[in-house]
């Protein structure tokens, strides 16, 4: 049985990359896998999500009340305002940039150096980037993308197109992001490997409520949806709908003031991040999915499998491949707010009839398509096919 080694930027926190993570972890270790994972960052007790408990953990940088949480807490602070600190390996276009310092890139380094199983997985590009220029030779390296590459910018995508031609192995989620991948790489194969749902199915009562989840950054677009609530706040109104938004971030306090500013604050409700999201979905009949950045868009397949009818918009990769416009859900021009709107109160008013039942019909029939098994005799198998 190969051995795993997963580079992951934050196990303890919530995520749609998280997860799928963990649900691949978890299928490898009871399958038989030894299975680590690489946290580089750790700033609570216990994984967010459930793992295996032969699945051993390593943390790099814990932020806890501990002296080395504390410690590093405060280098952490110190890293903004020292530019000797400031990163030199990570790539710049790093989303989450000012996370790291020179120093945290040495640890993480060193981490990928030391890496004794047969095979290391990175789970975001700038940590592939690192695998394939510092994991030792005789470690199989595989890049896994949770992101697809034209959501990177113009010379990000260079630079990953580059250095991936180091690696062994990529992953991708969807067929266009394989193709899209493969063209710009001569020497590294790409396969698929979709995201796992490992959930159970919940036969609950269903509530008027609209169902969003994720974290609270630009990329995710729930400022898009408040806009779109906004448009069609009376038809809410009337027909008791209303919205619980999931998660944390930076621009929880922009929503709060658009949800002010719009007079909506009776029908959305910010909720803290959960993991129980399944169980919310059951009781919910609408799930909106706002991004403007989606890879995959695990809370589609969820709220699929949860008989939720879901709301996306096109120019993403994940909804795109998830969601057949007007059969097993509805994809929305980008960024059309109003149109928007006006979908989900078409649904609202609309939900009890043959046309939406069937489509979520059709949505848990395609849900149904991404059980682990399935998933991971093709991930090894595609392994074994290109491991020495």
């Amino acid at each position: 049985m190969k051995s795993f080694t997963f580079l992951v930027h934050n196990i303890y926190h919530m995520g749609g990359t998280t997860k799928s993570i963990s649900n691949l972890a978890n299928i490898l270790s009871e399958k038989g896998h030894p299975v680590k994972i690489i946290s580089v960052f750790k700033a609570r007790q216990k994984p967010y999500f459930d793992l295996n408990e032969k699945i051993e953990i390593t943390s790099i940088i814990e932020y806890n009340k501990t002296f080395k949480g504390l410690t590093n807490i405060l280098m952490n602070r110190i890293n903004k305002y020292t530019p000797m600190l400031k990163p030199k390996i990570i790539h710049p276009s790093e989303p989450g940039l000012h996370q790291f310092s020179s120093y945290i890139e040495k640890q993480i380094v060193r981490e990928i150096n030391n890496v004794d199983t047969d095979i290391i997985v990175g789970t975001r590009a700038s940590y592939n980037l690192l695998i394939a220029e510092y994991a030792p030779n005789d470690v199989f390296k595989i890049g896994m993308e949770h992101m697809y590459l034209h959501a990177h910018d113009e010379q990000y995508q260079k630079d990953i197109l580059r250095t991936y031609n180091k690696l062994d192995l990529v992953t991708t989620l969807t067929n266009e992001d394989q193709q899209d991948y493969q063209h710009g790489l001569s020497h590294t194969k790409v396969i698929i490997v979709p995201n796992i749902l490992n959930e159970i199915k919940y036969d609950v009562e269903k509530h008027n409520v609209i169902v969003a989840a994720g974290r609270f950054e630009q990329e995710k677009g729930f400022d898009l949806l408040i806009e779109s609530i906004n448009y069609i706040q009376e038809t809410m109104r009337e027909n008791q709908y209303h919205v619980e938004l999931y998660g944390d971030g930076q621009e929880k306090e922009n929503y709060i003031q658009m949800i002010q500013q719009y007079g909506i604050s009776d029908l959305i409700e910010l909720k803290p991040t959960t993991n129980q999201l399944s169980k919310i979905l059951a009781k919910s009949k609408i799930t909106a999915v706002p991004s403007k950045v989606e890879g995959f868009g695990l809370v589609i397949l969820e709220a699929m499998y949860q008989s939720n009818i879901v709301v996306s918009y096109k120019g993403c990769y994940g909804p795109e491949y998830l969601i057949e416009n007007e059969r097993n859900g509805y994809l929305i021009e980008q960024q059309n707010v109003k149109y928007y709107g006006n979908q989900l109160a078409y649904i609202m008013g609309n939900y009890n009839t043959d046309e939406i039942q069937k489509m979520i019909e059709q949505a848990q029939i395609r849900s149904m398509q991404f059980d682990g098994e399935a998933i991971y005799h093709q991930f090894i198998e595609n392994i074994n096919q290109y491991i020495q």
